[in-house]
């Protein structure tokens, strides 16, 4: 038994791969000796055996993470639409005269759709909007064959209304209501009928006056100065502006 350990000893002393303590510091010391370290700064991946293939390691820092790529889009659910009741505006100049069109600043009720009902229901809204404004369309044009383009006056006339076009004139089975819509204006009596149906029981007469004077004012721009200004007869000057002559589609600085 101690034979067999003591060959072991002798083996494990002769096998090149161990190298003693003595050895080890002496080949430092030769190393040393030119100019190199036995402990390299760098870490060389290639085995030490020659006879086993060369193997190359490829090291991933863990400071640096791979960026992940951004989604760029972004999803609904859901659609809610809230509602108000009209009111006076108070905000606006409608180009065709009358009262103006607002809405309170607390909502009276709200609704909650999801995308699919909510597409249907503004393809029922578009729908309904396309008709009235056909209907609309129709009761115009017969109220200028009755008044012979507004020449003659008619009573009958005056007497239409919407309801009295059949709705069975109206065809809007070739119209394409997926394209969406746009803001139609109201005339004013339709105006008025619609704050009146919100339940405004007295609409401001002041606003009308006002919006008439806004009216004139911006269509009345600049003065008939030619040449020079006369501050006494001048409209801009008169104003407390400086003077604007008028001139088609353009305004220009009279000299002094």
């Amino acid at each position: 038994m101690s034979g067999l350990l003591k060959r072991k000893f002798e083996e494990v002393d002769e096998d090149p791969c161990y190298s003693s303590p003595s050895s080890f510091s002496s080949a430092c010391s030769g190393w040393d000796s030119e100019g190199e370290s036995c402990y390299s700064d760098t870490l060389d991946s290639t085995p030490s055996n020659p006879s086993s293939p060369a193997t190359h390691f490829n090291t991933t820092s863990i400071l640096k993470k791979a960026k992940r790529p951004r989604r760029g889009n972004v999803t609904f659910d859901q659609v809610t639409v809230f509602f108000f009741p009209r009111c006076q505006g108070f905000t606006s100049v409608p180009s065709r005269g009358g009262c103006t069109l607002g809405m309170m600043q607390q909502h009276s009720a709200l609704r909650t759709y999801t995308l699919a009902e909510f597409a249907v229901e503004q393809r029922l809204l578009r729908r309904e909007k396309l008709f009235n404004r056909l209907r609309e369309e129709k009761l115009e044009a017969l109220k200028l064959k009755l008044t012979k383009n507004g020449t003659q006056e008619n009573e009958d006339a005056e007497r239409l209304t919407v309801d009295d076009i059949p709705e069975q004139d109206v065809d809007i089975s070739g119209a394409n209501v997926d394209e969406g819509s746009f803001l139609q204006p109201y005339p004013s009596k339709r105006r008025y009928a619609l704050l009146k149906a919100a339940g405004v029981k007295k609409v401001d007469k002041e606003e009308k006056r006002q919006l008439h004077e806004l009216r004139i004012s911006r269509e009345n721009c600049g003065c008939d100065c030619q040449g020079f200004c006369e501050p006494e007869t001048c409209s801009c000057s008169l104003a407390g502006i400086k003077c604007q002559v008028k001139i088609p589609e353009n305004y220009s600085i009279c000299l002094d």
